[in-house]
């Protein structure tokens, strides 16, 4: 199978497979925002729009994805290290023919909101809780990520500062497998008014304040009660949150691929609560009743709303996606192995 170049600039290059020779190169074609593999511009042959689609079925099938054309760098703020090493993969990305750009987490916007050109994909430098605010500062238009730790356990990062320029040049060329993750929507309403809503990649808690005193909260799956629990507090968690504060109170570690939601009572008192795994279509509602301690919803661990008695939750999947970039098919034992979570 062969294909005319369009010129020696436009990065064309071919791989052998089984199948023999097939063309995995980069067209400079413009993208549309209802065709993301560019087969609407009309400025390609139909031979070459029918070639795009082949070859973006071929792609989805060996778990690959149409190269990146251009990457937000965005740092821990604060974090010089990681700073001066985003603009050194921006030199590393432009000599690939990448066009790409460094920000602050502080600093960074939506770049739609900001009036600049959607990027193919946004490498976050820092740890867990610097991609979640990513991952929040894109909100309903996800774009595809990818994290290089510079955090402490960075389990949600898939690159290392040591390690990075051969999975990175991979990348761009379309060899990674993206991976959709769920996230939670929820509602909070007060005296029946809604007061409050949101998303969170990781986990929503509905916990006591400084006092060390427990509190009460009721629960729900869709119209089922679930009863009363007297405890610290009640995590409703993502699969990729598992590994986070629900893996403290004894939740289960649950692939990041399943679309799931758990539940994990904080320190119950004289409570059978067990964690509770739950299809991520279910709704979940928890009502914050009368005690003598102070309740505040925190989300993603990093933002947090103080609640009051007769307020309720309501928790579901969210419709939008959290898309992960993973430069190869990792095993997710192996994965947390490496972390230390086995």
């Amino acid at each position: 199978m062969s294909t005319k170049r369009r010129g020696a600039g436009d990065g064309d290059r071919t791989r052998d497979t089984k199948l023999g020779k097939l063309v995995l190169y980069r067209l400079s074609y413009t993208r549309s925002t209802k065709n993301t593999y560019g087969t609407s511009c009309p400025c390609l042959s139909r031979p070459e729009k029918e070639f795009l689609m082949i070859r973006a079925d071929w792609f989805k099938k060996k778990g690959m994805f149409q190269p990146i054309h251009s990457v937000d760098v965005v740092t821990k703020t604060g974090n010089d290290q990681a700073y001066a090493l985003g603009f050194h993969i921006q030199a590393s990305l432009e000599a690939l023919g990448v066009a790409a750009a460094v920000f602050q987490n502080s600093e960074y916007e939506h770049p739609e909101c900001a009036g600049k050109p959607r990027p193919d994909m946004v490498l976050v430098l820092g740890g867990d809780g610097t991609l979640l605010s990513v991952v929040r500062t894109l909100g309903d238009r996800q774009v595809p990520v990818l994290g290089m730790n510079f955090g402490q356990v960075g389990f949600l990062t898939e690159l290392n500062p040591e390690e990075w320029e051969g999975s990175l040049a991979r990348i761009v060329t379309g060899d990674y497998h993206l991976s959709p993750r769920i996230m939670l929507h929820y509602d909070l309403h007060r005296e029946g008014v809604l007061i409050e809503q949101g998303r969170v990649a990781n986990d929503l808690l509905v916990g006591r304040g400084g006092t060390a005193r427990l509190i009460r909260l009721r629960l729900w799956a869709e119209a089922a009660e679930m009863g009363t629990v007297r405890a610290d507090g009640l995590i409703v968690s993502t699969p990729i949150g598992s590994t986070a504060y629900a893996a403290a109170a004894g939740g289960a570690l649950i692939n990041h691929e399943l679309e799931v939601m758990e539940i994990c009572a904080v320190c119950p008192f004289m409570s059978g609560f067990k964690p509770l795994i739950l299809p991520s279509r279910t709704k979940v509602s928890i009502q914050v009743e009368p005690s003598s301690s102070e309740v505040y919803l925190t989300l993603d661990g990093q933002s947090g709303t103080r609640l009051r008695a007769g307020d309720r939750i309501t928790i579901r999947e969210s419709k939008v996606r959290l898309q992960s970039v993973q430069p190869s098919r990792n095993h997710y034992i192996q994965k947390l192995r490496l972390k230390g979570y086995l």
